[in-house]
């Protein structure tokens, strides 16, 4: 029975509604939102459904002490060990750990948190193996190889059977530290891009910054053509990120550095590239989702290609103008992010502008910030551009709706 001066505090059993829950319950409920008697449902559904979070943060506190005091041993006794001693018992307990992985795949019956955990696991033993084998026999190889051949041996694994974000997370960051490691050792990746090496700039720059976005167009098709669409979701929402990101980047530093222009063939084969998952988004999601990333993959491609081809500029007028790509293309984003109702992408779209406006101010002004009166000036713009970004994103930002 609901406490007498508490109609909506529950018990199941020894488990209490959290306080959280309780609260919100109580303010719907004064608010007329809900009735008693659906709050109470509610109360008695999250009672039954909740987890002793308490007690499982004990039990992976007491893992984690373990582990650490397995590490600590080890590496007390680290050199004392052998190398191909250490390197027979860290591949035995990967090759265990996959052939155990298999079978329970196998049989069907692993829980799909577990599996992806294990698979982490897997991979991240994996991973340290092949540092492990350089340190045993002092190799001097650069960094993207062994990142390459650890991408190449557990892409499947990852791939085929991965479901959660931990998973996709490790995949999509062996491929872009496998593609930094390899851009940065053929060149300082920062000056945007090498114009003395490889022999090929163009076509290198241009490929090497291929792989995501032909994984935003891959994932889209497979999301619908998988019986895993969420964690093909997630893998093209990452990629996604990194294009914005990466395009981002590219025009923020032109209006920084007009010197660190990107090639105008790179910038080519990247734009057919973003042209291409585009047209593969387009025709795997024909939602409004997919039209909404379709398009804003469009749009990344035209900016892109656009600031290369402009020819060399003053600094003010180069900055003007890599401001205004800017704001175009997360002006895009935020009216995508409307048309498929992402409340947060616009949220964080409408931000980026108006920081982006801000910073554009302090730049353009800077002769006047040695003054009180342009510091005044400055600062009031600042809380203007607050204000109408605040009241912008209350008015126009869509409700929940579907995903990124």
């Amino acid at each position: 029975m609901p406490h007498p001066h508490n109609p909506i505090a529950l018990r199941a059993g020894p488990i209490t509604l959290p306080a959280m829950s309780e609260r919100k319950l109580r303010a719907w409920q004064a608010a007329g939102l809900i009735d008693a008697d659906t709050a109470s449902a509610i109360g008695a559904w999250e009672a039954a459904h909740s987890r002793p979070i308490g007690v499982w943060a004990i039990v992976g506190l007491g893992a984690l002490t373990i582990g650490l005091g397995l590490v600590s041993i080890v590496a007390a006794n680290w050199e004392a060990i052998p190398g191909t001693a250490r390197l027979a018992i860290h591949f035995a307990i990967m090759a265990a750990l996959a052939a155990w992985i298999g079978w329970r795949l196998l049989k069907g019956d692993l829980n799909p948190i577990v599996c992806d955990a294990l698979l982490f696991v897997a991979a991240v033993l994996g991973l340290t193996f092949f540092g492990h084998l350089g340190q045993v026999y002092q190799t001097s190889s650069p960094l993207w190889q062994p990142l390459l051949a650890w991408l190449l041996l557990f892409s499947p694994l990852l791939l085929l059977f991965g479901r959660g974000w931990p998973v996709a997370g490790l995949w999509m960051a062996g491929l872009l530290g496998t593609l930094w490691a390899h851009a940065d050792d053929h060149d300082r990746v920062w000056s945007l891009f090498g114009r003395v090496s490889p022999t090929h700039p163009s076509l290198y720059w241009g490929l090497i910054a291929c792989p995501p976005i032909l994984v935003a167009g891959a994932a889209a098709l497979m999301r619908d053509r998988s019986d895993r669409p969420a964690f093909w979701r997630l893998i093209e929402q990452m990629a996604a990120t990194t294009i914005f990101a990466g395009v981002s980047i590219v025009l923020l530093l032109r209006g920084w550095d007009s010197d660190s222009a990107i090639l105008p063939g790179s910038a080519a084969i990247q734009s057919v590239a973003l042209l291409c998952a585009a047209a593969a988004t387009a025709y795997a999601r024909r939602t409004a989702s997919g039209r909404a990333t379709a398009a804003l993959l469009v749009v990344a491609a035209v900016l892109h290609l656009g600031q290369a081809l402009l020819p060399g500029l003053s600094h003010y007028a180069s900055t003007w103008i890599a401001s205004l790509f800017f704001l175009a293309l997360w002006g895009a984003v935020a009216a995508g992010a409307i048309h498929a109702r992402w409340r947060r992408i616009f949220q964080a779209a409408v931000a980026l502008v108006a920081l982006r406006i801000i910073i554009l101010s302090f730049e353009l002004n800077d002769d006047l910030l040695g003054s009180g009166v342009g510091l005044i000036l400055s600062g009031l713009f600042a809380m203007a551009v607050a204000w109408a970004t605040i009241r912008l994103s209350r008015r126009y930002a869509p409700a929940r709706g579907e995903g990124a």
